[in-house]
């Protein structure tokens, strides 16, 4: 984002407003690195003519929270005329907050734009938004029901909005001004309607990380370092599917102290071999006792910061108690005095921990063992030369006795007034020099202030103790703040959480990189910013921004029944495709309960040949073309399905038929027949590649880019094809009459081209000798027993079973020509996504 401001002051931006998030801890955080990597130098004279930097520096550091917004963020017109005169640029960290902006903006119109009029030629500002998934979304869903005249819509938006088109009077003629949005987690921002004026219209960019692969053409979500695993974002991949042998994921038992102990141990043990692998740097301990002569001493002489991050949940309460009892375990005798210490920010672990290292020894050596285990399978997973260096236990626990124990500080970071504001990583100047940063070695006890952008220089250790009940990916997604340039000493880092907390981690990250790799093909260069389908899981939402989300799968259910069925008043040309399938084929008769039933090629089709089939089923009122939202939906799974590996066919997985010249192509619907054809091709692909964001359907909380594909191809489903007899007359015109036994025909009744009813023939309760059902004439024709399972109120066939695809041919009274009713059973075990889509309210209850 900084770099992105750079790049536009040095092309000439008059003004350059950073939204620096909704909360005070950020909004400094921000403004200090935009000090130290923008605004760079110490302040000069000459600083000061180069740009104007608002608000003033030292103020949002220093008690100037407490000033007016109208003079935080207040502009000198003569000091602005001057610089838009000279092309000196306006730079502003605002927070994201109604009220800075609305002063922000009344800052803009009384000072700037009448600059920028008075000028008289093209001005340009870039808004750029950190967190924008957070303050900046319209839920439209949720606002349509409000009324405006009594302020009830949503200010965030609109006040950013004003800043550049404001509604109380009119920006200056010559203002351009772009604005961007930075998100790690966009699920929000896709979904929202386009209402909001932040809405992306123009442009979706997906930033790559460093990581041993990638390309830039065609764009992945990763691209190749050469510098090796020390500089590698370690994201998802590496913490869930890359690190698992090496056990950087571990999970919690059941007794909480225990765990919380262990956690703590791994941390110190961790502090002391990192500190031990460079030797030209004070101990955090000599670096706290000791005075430097200059800012860039304390820099180079202090140790880089080592940091655990305990998140027992979001109550206030909790974080303090939770600090507490790290603070009783270590040996501080009473709860009074954690507090005290707590409340003080002096809360260091006491000498008394040091002598516990010697009487419970045997529990932290083993954290060298496991460090050094972590350390050889991590060469192996990125084939490094060598595993990185572990100490032996004798100089790892001298130091963690005389350094790490003694200068490790225990702080709790949220919204509490008794809680510290922020972490602290800049040398800080004293009447004898310079001290080294406060937050050398610390242990911070947080919770939803942390998932906000906070960063936590050195995050080594996290002991993620939250839970949910209705679990979003984006916020969790933003909890994880273990993700970063860690490469250099991840073989130390640790995540301690549950075990089906994992599991939704693993299932965050394998949906956000299938939607990374969805906007990465989408980005063209073309006009219109990639509008994607964002996916979520079967047990969590994307985002609770949103009102009334719900899921929308591929797989249209386990006995999916096409209900769109030809007039008959023209020949149907699905009866030429069932005629001469059974023209060509061997087939036989199918009898169950004592009577005729139907008949049934001999041999079933493969997953790819049955597609084909149920694509060549052609509708006189529905032909939807590629062009539609299903046609989108499809080629977003594709373009993930072809990141694995591309497919051996030309044609896209989606096949429908495209409307002749002059006509308009149909709505495509929900129940779109052709995309039963896509979604078995779809499974075909995906026995051999592991798909982001798909989850098979007999275990949803497994992603398939984990799934065992040898298993998998192993129950590959065949399609058994039959026809199922009616009880009127035999068809006796058309290509079905022409066929070697005859078609009783059905007499279903159809309305305005739509089936009404179920399955043919329905009976769950038949017993050996009857006849359950048409969704199981296979099972009779092959003379094997029924088999069913029960999955969320749906039976389904098992794992492993083959498919089913049924016709019918329908020929009421009066009716012209039979046409057919086609009915599909599908396996359980295929591969599914659940792309977020509206679903209705709840109705209200009295």
């Amino acid at each position: 984002m900084l770099a992105v401001a750079a790049k536009t002051l040095d092309r000439g931006a008059d003004v350059v407003v950073i939204l620096a998030g909704t909360r005070l801890s950020l909004w400094r955080q921000t403004f200090g690195r935009l000090q130290a990597q923008l605004d760079v130098g110490a302040d000069s004279v000459a600083k000061q003519r180069r740009r104007i930097l608002a608000p003033a520096p030292g103020v949002i550091a220093g008690e100037g929270s407490s000033i007016p917004l109208s003079t935080l963020y207040r502009l000198q017109p003569a000091q602005v005329r001057r610089a838009v005169a000279g092309g000196q640029p306006l730079i502003v960290v605002a927070m994201k907050q109604t009220d800075h902006l609305r002063a922000l903006g009344q800052s803009l119109r009384e000072s700037v734009f009448p600059a920028i009029e008075r000028r008289g030629r093209a001005a340009h500002m870039i808004v750029l938004d950190d967190e924008a998934d957070d303050g900046s979304i319209l839920d439209a869903r949720i606002e349509n029901s409000l009324n405006p005249v009594f302020g009830h819509l949503k200010q965030v938006p609109r006040a950013i909005a004003d800043l550049w088109a404001p509604r109380v009077s009119a920006a200056p003629r010559d203002l351009f001004t772009t604005y961007v949005g930075y998100t790690a987690t966009p699920q929000a921002n896709f979904l929202q309607e386009d209402q909001n004026p932040l809405f992306p219209r123009d442009f979706v960019v997906s930033l790559r990380t460093p990581f041993d692969s990638g390309a830039i053409e065609p764009r992945s979500s990763t691209y190749f370092e050469p510098g090796g695993l020390r500089n590698y974002y370690t994201g998802g991949t590496a913490y869930y599917e890359r690190g698992r042998a090496a056990e950087i994921c571990v999970p919690v038992g059941t007794n909480p102290a225990d765990d919380l102990a262990d956690a703590v141990r791994a941390f110190l043990v961790a502090g002391a071999i990192r500190l031990l692998r460079v030797g030209d740097r004070l101990g955090p301990m000599a670096a706290r006792t000791h005075s430097f002569e200059s800012r860039d001493e304390a820099l180079r002489l202090s140790p880089e910061p080592h940091s655990m991050l305990i998140h027992p949940s979001a109550s206030v309460d909790d974080h303090f108690s939770t600090a507490a009892r790290v603070l009783r375990w270590a040996g501080i005798e009473s709860d009074e005095e954690a507090a005290e210490l707590i409340e003080s920010g002096r809360a260091y672990l006491p000498a008394s921990l040091a002598s516990k290292v010697d009487e419970e020894e045997s529990e932290w050596v083993t954290w060298v063992d496991r460090y050094r285990k972590s350390a050889v399978e991590l060469q192996r997973a990125f084939t490094t030369p060598v595993p990185a260096m572990v100490p032996e236990w004798a100089e790892v626990k001298y130091v963690l006795q005389r350094e790490i124990i003694p200068s490790t500080r225990v702080a709790v970071v949220n919204s509490d007034a008794a809680a510290d504001d922020r972490p602290e990583y800049e040398p800080t100047p004293s009447q004898e020099g310079w001290l080294a940063a406060r937050d050398l070695c610390t242990i911070f006890v947080s919770g939803n202030v942390m998932a906000r952008g906070l960063t936590l220089e050195g995050l080594t250790t996290t002991l993620f103790l939250r839970t949910s009940d209705q679990p979003l990916a984006d916020s969790q997604m933003q909890m994880q703040r273990w993700f970063g340039y860690r490469g250099s000493y991840f073989e130390l880092c640790r995540l301690f959480a549950s075990s089906s907390q994992l599991r939704f981690f693993a299932k965050y990250h394998d949906v956000d990189e299938g939607m990374r790799q969805i906007i990465a093909s989408e980005m063209t260069g073309e006009s219109a910013a990639p509008s994607p389908n964002v996916l979520q899981g079967a047990g969590f939402l994307a985002t609770g921004k949103i009102a009334n989300l719900g899921n929308q799968p591929l797989c249209q259910g386990s006995k999916p029944l096409i209900r769109i069925v030809n007039s008959g008043e023209q020949e149907d040309p699905n009866t030429f495709v069932v005629a001469e399938l059974f023209a060509k084929n061997p087939s036989r008769d199918v009898y169950a309960g004592g009577t005729l039933r139907g008949r049934m090629l001999e041999e079933p089709l493969p997953l790819a040949q049955a597609a084909d089939l149920l694509d060549s089923l052609r509708f006189d009122g529905y032909v939807p073309g590629y062009d539609s939202w299903q046609g989108v939906l499809w080629d977003e799974v594709q373009a993930r399905v072809e990141e694995q590996g591309a497919l051996a066919y030309s044609e896209p997985l989606y096949r429908p038929p495209e409307p002749s010249a002059g006509r308009a192509p149909d709505p495509a619907r929900k129940d779109c027949p052709y995309t039963l054809g896509a979604y078995l091709r779809l499974w075909d692909a995906c026995l051999t590649r592991r798909v982001r964001g798909l989850f098979p359907t007999d275990d949803p909380s497994l992603p398939w880019s984990a799934v065992d594909l040898s298993l998998r191809r192993s129950r590959r489903p065949r399609f058994w094809v039959g026809i199922r007899y009616g009880g009127e007359s035999a068809v006796s015109r058309g290509p079905m009459s022409d066929l070697t036994f005859e078609v009783p025909a059905a007499g279903r009744h159809v309305a305005g081209g739509q089936l009404g009813g179920p399955w043919g023939s329905q009976d769950p309760s038949a017993g050996p000798d009857g006849y359950r059902g048409d969704d199981y004439m296979d099972y009779y024709f092959r003379g094997e027993p029924v088999v069913g399972i029960d999955v969320a109120g749906h039976t389904w066939r098992p794992a492993g079973s083959d498919g089913q695809i049924l016709f019918y041919v329908n020929q009421p009274t009066g009716q012209k020509h039979p046409t057919i009713i086609t009915g599909v059973c599908i396996p359980i075990g295929g591969p599914d996504q659940f792309a977020a889509a509206f679903s209705a309210p709840a109705p209200l209850r009295a």
